[in-house]
């Protein structure tokens, strides 16, 4: 979600969605550099919507998730949901997201669609807009700390990466849609302060960063963090294991979100 679709693909239970997107893929010819440098084979760019800006007063109405991977863009893995609240979303984030009440009734709830979030990216780095000051407060608190029931996973900020980039960039003015334009990643059929239409942004904006001019510099300064995420369900498990990154979300019961 800011502070301030293309076709839909097969519907699952509880409102959850695996949709298709294409997205240009890299030139073949070139050479990524980005995820050697940091480590990094396998990123998830993911966007959550929500009822407001303050994590601990409000909830998550959305969620979506883009794989992508070493040379190339994967377009043809990527999932939504709608999530319910718990509470009433207000007139003005429903008209700014477009999510409403109807559409969440019968969702998952936040701790459920953030199982189905972590299941998804698997092993993969995490890849988002302001996700460490944002997103990840609203994750956090669905995340049972108990041993056992958690895992450390990476991500990688937006933030970190354009303040590297441009001496005048600030973490107080500069949205998703700054950093789309100084990096012509925006894509006119795109709708915005929606979960999916901004993780397909960032995946743009990531396509954009590997074929930047500094790119290795940026690699040598821009940090890798990490936090806490739910351990992996069985059936995800048993995807990894198989190195099965396309298994169903509709399949894994909904009792393993509770």
């Amino acid at each position: 979600m800011e502070r301030s679709p293309a076709n839909a693909g097969r519907k699952l239970k509880n409102n959850t969605r695996v949709r298709t997107y294409l997205v240009k893929p890299l030139n073949p010819a070139h050479h990524s550099h980005f995820h050697p440098l940091l480590g990094v084979t396998e990123l998830v760019a993911f966007d959550l919507e929500t009822t407001g800006l303050r994590p601990k007063l409000e909830e998550i109405t959305q969620v979506a998730a883009i794989r992508m991977g070493g040379m190339r863009m994967e377009a043809e893995d990527s999932f939504t949901s709608y999530v319910n609240p718990g509470k009433p979303i207000p007139k003005r984030i429903q008209k700014l997201t477009r999510v409403r009440d109807q559409h969440v009734a019968n969702a998952p709830s936040p701790a459920e669609a953030v199982q189905m979030l972590s299941d998804f990216a698997g092993q993969a780095t995490f890849f988002g807009h302001d996700v460490y000051r944002f997103d990840f407060k609203f994750i956090e608190k669905h995340v049972n700390k108990e041993p056992g029931q958690s895992r450390t996973v990476r991500f990688i900020d937006t933030m970190d990466i354009f303040e590297m980039l441009w001496p005048d960039f600030s973490r107080l003015r500069n949205s998703l849609d700054d950093i789309a334009e100084r990096l012509t990643a925006g894509l006119s059929s795109i709708r915005r302060h929606d979960a999916l239409g901004d993780a397909i942004l960032l995946a743009n904006v990531f396509q954009r960063i590997q074929n930047h001019p500094e790119l290795e510099r940026l690699c040598s300064l821009v940090p890798v963090h990490e936090t806490l995420m739910p351990t992996l369900s069985p059936i995800a498990k048993r995807g990894a294991l198989l190195n099965d990154h396309s298994f169903p979300m509709g399949a894994i019961p909904r009792k393993a979100y509770v």
